[in-house]
């Protein structure tokens, strides 16, 4: 599986406005890491209210 890494800022500003305009969302985060590595988040999210339109994230720029 290929990764690219994204604009942290979009995603979570996107992931703020659904968590915020839904009434009721269950969110469920998984976290795998070992110590003194980094670690990867897994972030579901169910129940949320209409169509993921709107989510644009793209690749981080790397200068």
């Amino acid at each position: 599986m290929t990764r690219t890494p994204f604009e942290t800022d979009q995603l979570l500003a996107w992931l703020g406005e659904v968590l915020s305009a839904a009434e009721a969302v269950d969110v469920d985060v998984v976290v795998e890491g070992q110590p003194d590595s980094r670690s990867s988040v897994q972030i579901t999210l169910h129940g949320v209210p209409g169509p993921l339109g709107g989510l644009e994230v793209r690749p981080r720029v790397v200068d």
